[in-house]
This record gives C-alpha cells, sequence and structure tokens, in this order.
C-alpha cells in the first residue's frame, strides 16, 4: 500500500477536479472525492446532472469540464467509452492540455487502456488506471480497494486522490493497464466462487441442508470465500448483499476471457462460469441484478436458496448421561485419523486400534491403550471413533469378520468420521439400530494440520438427543463441531465444503496464471486479492507461497478426487447440474492422472503452469 510523501500534501486542496461517469459506481466514486474538492462532473445522460449535492458543478459537455480541470477521473462501462469521452467531438481531448492527467476507472481491456495512454502522452497528457474493488456501498463506507498503475510522476500525482477515496490504495505496476489486469483476475475469482458457491449450496439444500447451516459450514471451513461471508449471510437475514448490475459482472469476465486468449492460457473454469452469466443474462433480462443469479442457480436445481422456515436447531444445554466420562476409541490411524486420534490424547485417554500395528504402536508411546482387535475395542468403550477411506470399509470393519460389532453393546455410539457417502452411512445406520446403536456421521474440514492445531471444523449428523454427549467428545479434537441434522447430513455437509474448496483452490491457481503471465506479481496478486472480493480460505493460503512452490497444503490428489466423486454422486441423485464441480473435479482428474495419486494439492500448480506454459516466481 501507498503513502502520499507528507510534503506533497499541500497541493491537495488546490487541485481542480473532474468526474465523467455518474453511474452507480461513479457517482459513489465522486462522492468521496467531494469530501476533499470541489468536483466538475458530467454525464451523457442528463439525468444524472440533476439534484447534484453541493460541492459538485455540472460541466455543459466533456469538453468543458476538461477546460476547468487539472485532473479528470473516468468511470464508465468500457474502454471504447472511455476512447469515446476522449476524441469524440466535444470530448475530452478538447479541453485538455499538456500538463493534465486522466484517472481511468473503469473496469477495461488493460492492453486497450494502454493505448490510449501512449496517443494521450504524445501531447503531454499523463493517464493512469484505478479500478476499484468493492460495491457502492463500499465504496461509500471508505473501504473499497483501489488498484493504481501507471509512471511514477502520474501516479504519485493521482494519489493524495485516490487516498481521498480509500485509504486502501495498492499499485499494481508501472504499466498503464496493470491495474486492470489485475481487477478483472481479481473478478473471475470473484465470479468463480460465487457462482459455484451457489451451484454446492443448491444440491446441499436438495440433499436435506439449511442455508443457515452451509453458511456456517463453510464459513467455518476451507470452502469460505467473499461469497459465503457476504451473499449467504445476506440471505440467511432475508436482506440483498449487492446492487450490481448482472451485465456489468459478465463484461469483466468476457474481458477475462479475452485476455486469457491473449495471454495463451486456458481458462477452463472462467469460461464456464461467462457461459453461465450469459445464460443469467439472456434469461433475466439486461436489468438483471447480480443478485438475481441467486434465483437463477436455484431454479437450475429445482429448489430454493432461503432460510429455512423454521430451523431445527439443537438444544443448548444438555443433563448429564452418565456419571463418569465415556471411554473412547479410535480406529483407522492413517493421516488424518491418526491427526485426529493425536489431538484427542491432548485432554482424554483414548483406546486405538489399526491394521497396521506399527500406527497404533506410535499412539501407544504417546500413551494410548492399544486393543488387540476390533471386537476388543468395542468391548472396552462406550464411544467408538472411525475414520478410514470410504463408506464401505467403514460397513466391513463394523460388520465384517472380527468386527466391531461382535463387540458392541446397546447404548454404545460409532462417530464416523470418514468422508462417505451419505446414503450407505443412513444404512449403515438402520442396521447398527437392530443393536440398539447409535450412529453418527461426523466428518471434518481442515486436515492434519487443522487436527493438529485444534482449529478443524466437524460435520455433526445424527440423532438430536445424543448430541450433547458425542459434542463433548467432538470438542476434545476442536470447538468448531457444526450441528447439520439427521444422520447422512454430516457427510452431506463435508462434500459441500470439500467442492467449493476445491473450486477456491483451482480458481485461483487459473486467475493467478492468468495475471502471473500477463505480467502481474505474484506477491502483488496476493495483496490486492486477499483484501478484496476475489479473496477466499485457498487464495489466503496460496498466493502467499504460490511463487516460490511453498506448501499450502497436505492432502493426497487421489483423496480429492474420491471427495469430488462422491459430490458428483450426490448430484446426480438430487437432480442438482453442478456444472462447475464437474469442471473441478475433472481438472483434479487430470491432475491425478498426470502427477500421480499420491501428489500433494499444492502440487496443481505445476498442472496450470504447463498449462499456460509459463512458471509462477516471484518477481
Amino acid at each position: 500500500m501507498d503513502h502520499l510523501p507528507h510534503e506533497s500534501m499541500h497541493w491537495r486542496t488546490g487541485m481542480k477536479v473532474g468526474y465523467v461517469g455518474l453511474g452507480a459506481m461513479g457517482r459513489a466514486l465522486a462522492l468521496q472525492l467531494k469530501s476533499t474538492h470541489s468536483i466538475v462532473v458530467w454525464d451523457n445522460n442528463p439525468k444524472t446532472l440533476e439534484s447534484l449535492p453541493s460541492k459538485m458543478i455540472a460541466a455543459s459537455s466533456a469538453a468543458e469540464l476538461a477546460r476547468q480541470c487539472d485532473v479528470v477521473f473516468l468511470c464508465l462501462p468500457s474502454t471504447p467509452d472511455v476512447q469515446q469521452a476522449i476524441f469524440a467531438p466535444g470530448g475530452l481531448l478538447e479541453g485538455l492540455s499538456a500538463g493534465n492527467l486522466l484517472v481511468d476507472q473503469t473496469s477495461g481491456m488493460p492492453g486497450d487502456t494502454r493505448a490510449l495512454a501512449s496517443s494521450l502522452s504524445e501531447r503531454g497528457i499523463a493517464m493512469i488506471d484505478a479500478p476499484i474493488s468493492g460495491s457502492p456501498e463500499v465504496v461509500a463506507q471508505g473501504k473499497a480497494t483501489v488498484m493504481a498503475s501507471g509512471p511514477d510522476d502520474a501516479y504519485h500525482q493521482a494519489l493524495p486522490l485516490l487516498q481521498a477515496i480509500s485509504p486502501t490504495v495498492i499499485r499494481c505496476g508501472t504499466r498503464v493497464g496493470d491495474a486492470q489486469a489485475m481487477k478483472l483476475v481479481n473478478n473471475a475469482m470473484n465470479a468463480g466462487s460465487r457462482l459455484s458457491t451457489l451451484e454446492v449450496v443448491a444440491m446441499g439444500t436438495k440433499m436435506g441442508l439449511t442455508l443457515e447451516s452451509m453458511t456456517d459450514i463453510l464459513n467455518k471451513g476451507s470452502g469460505r470465500n467473499y461469497t459465503s461471508e457476504h451473499m449467504l449471510t445476506a440471505l440467511v437475514q432475508g436482506k440483498t448483499s449487492t446492487n450490481m448490475a448482472l451485465p456489468l459482472m459478465l463484461k469483466d469476465l468476457n474481458l477475462a476471457a479475452s485476455l486469457g486468449v491473449e495471454c495463451d492460457v486456458p481458462m477452463h473454469i472462467s469460461n464456464v462460469v461467462r457461459g453461465l452469466l450469459q445464460i443469467g443474462v439472456n434469461t433475466l433480462g439486461p436489468k438483471a441484478r447480480l443478485e438475481d443469479v441467486v434465483g437463477l442457480i436455484g431454479s437450475m436445481a429445482a429448489t430454493r436458496l432461503a432460510p429455512a422456515p423454521q430451523v431445527q436447531a439443537p438444544p443448548q444445554n444438555f443433563p448429564e448421561v452418565a456419571a463418569r466420562e465415556p471411554v473412547v476409541g479410535y480406529v483407522g490411524l492413517g493421516v488424518m485419523g491418526g491427526a485426529l486420534a493425536r489431538r484427542m490424547l491432548l485432554s482424554r485417554k483414548l483406546h486405538v486400534f489399526d491394521v497396521r500395528t506399527e500406527l497404533a504402536r506410535e499412539l501407544e508411546a504417546q500413551g494410548a491403550i492399544v486393543q488387540p482387535d476390533l471386537p476388543s475395542l468395542a468391548r472396552a468403550c462406550d464411544v467408538i471413533m472411525v475414520c478410514v477411506p470410504t463408506s464401505a470399509v467403514v460397513r466391513k470393519l463394523i460388520f465384517g469378520p472380527n468386527g466391531l460389532a461382535e463387540g458392541l453393546a446397546a447404548g454404545k455410539i460409532i462417530v464416523d468420521q470418514t468422508t462417505g457417502d451419505p446414503t450407505e452411512a443412513r444404512a449403515i445406520a438402520n442396521d447398527l439400530r437392530r443393536l440398539d446403536v447409535s450412529l453418527v456421521d461426523a466428518p471434518v474440514a481442515g486436515g492434519p494440520r487443522g487436527a493438529d492445531a485444534g482449529t478443524i471444523a466437524i460435520y455433526y449428523g445424527g440423532p438430536i438427543d445424543i448430541f450433547g454427549p458425542v459434542r463433548a467428545v467432538l470438542e476434545s479434537i476442536s470447538p468448531n463441531v457444526v450441528y447439520c441434522g439427521d444422520t447422512g447430513n454430516g457427510h452431506v455437509a463435508k462434500l459441500v465444503n470439500a467442492s467449493i474448496a476445491a473450486t477456491n483452490r483451482l480458481i485461483t491457481y487459473e486467475c493467478a496464471a492468468l495475471g502471473a503471465k500477463y505480467g502481474l506479481s505474484v506477491p502483488k496478486m496476493a495483496e490486492v486479492i486477499n483484501q478484496s472480493s476475489g479473496r477466499n480460505a485457498g487464495s489466503e493460503r496460496i498466493l502467499p507461497v504460490l511463487a516460490t512452490h511453498g506448501t499450502s497444503a497436505n492432502f493426497q490428489l487421489e483423496l480429492m478426487v474420491k471427495d469430488l466423486r462422491l459430490g458428483a454422486r450426490m448430484a446426480i441423485d438430487g437432480g442438482a447440474p453442478m456444472i462447475i464441480a464437474g469442471v473441478i473435479r475433472n481438472l483434479f482428474e487430470i491432475g491425478m492422472n498426470h502427477l500421480g495419486r499420491s501428489a500433494n494439492l499444492d502440487d496443481m500448480a505445476h498442472l496450470f503452469e504447463e498449462m499456460a506454459s509459463f512458471k509462477f516466481d516471484a518477481s
């Protein structure tokens, strides 16, 4: 972030400033500037010049505005509109003179804006681009992110004015157009996460989760993004989250796709998102708002994204169910199960079993009690935790030869932390009821790192009457326990979070590849995007380490593909399209086949480098 040198503050109030383009965003920006300056304004729509607030004066033409001003801001629908405002008869060029400065806040095409700047430079007129990330409401609060780029002298001349709009001004480069490229990268990330989140939440709604629970689930886990934090939260509250025109978002995605073509960067995800936005404009009409996409995505899945009329909430206080602490066992001590078991050992005694005896012995050294077989563990424990590769393995270790069922008794509880199949989990629960044994599915999101830190999210699906005692056990892993409803819903919640988290990761790689190949630095993208509308839980971890190929995850590609295939099967069962999620799954499958099944999630960066024929670096 840049700060104005103290010695240059004195000429701020004497500068004459003009603003061209008083649409929703332009008007909000001009209003911010009028807090420190009298502003001359002009728009080709005379209605926008009616009833102007104090310190705003309407010019009779663009040329007349230019004659009165030292610095002219523009915020117009597109770069061709900027070109028209400058060069058309009666345009700005007729009133501009050498030494004037133009600040283009339009979301435009970087190369075209750079050509305009070059043409003006020949006349002694400087130009920079300074688009905004944030809605008009955010601009009015002074909380927008201003992205700016251009030559040093022009940038520093504009800086005090940009800081009057928002204290968050980030210089994206010395080339005119770099800030517009950054804006396109940010908006493509925002749109990708937005539509992906909505389509996956629509699937979750069809599978029995409430909008309230999914909002909580995503915002506590790796599926978190700007949309889950703002749009979903607003939907839960019965409010709107944005007044942005849908055609404007489509315009930005069209520009991002065009920039991808210019840079020879495949934009698999963004092009599908662009297509869905185009369907939205064609279906809803040119006056549609971005908020209207919520209804469209819901209708595509034959559901409605809205708060539940009556949300079932678990009781807050539970009576003591036993005079003693339950005895807890853990089965399945692989990478994830081992991390969860180690966390539990910090606060309680734990019985353990794994067919790989060396894993059990490692935990024995940390205080665990190793049981020789599954029936012995079942006889010794009141609550049996399970974390194995699939729901099929869960069934086998319960009901197979020498399985848990041989040691189970009425009143015992099995807690399945596998990322599994909701339908199979419900079937297993039905079979266990014959033994008067309860099944809870409680998968987790956050990986081994989250388990070690005690910050992992845990999704409870099961009988409400045992939520209290089971929650007490789960909280020895993490306090972030989310109640999701009946048995199977925990798995649904995990697959919803995993699907959106997967999109968060790949949209970050795709858009970072576009920005980096265009010429933006990865650290600068991290600085801008992670405080703008494109941010997500993936970008916050990935972008700071991407240039050095650092580590942001510890999860094998084959496990991610397994989760995404379960999500795809669930979408088929529920009749939900999952268009973006299908592209994400295909890309992960390509990555797994190309990089190896045991490759880490971070290795997907190499796939995007290969597809775009470049390398991420810190430049």
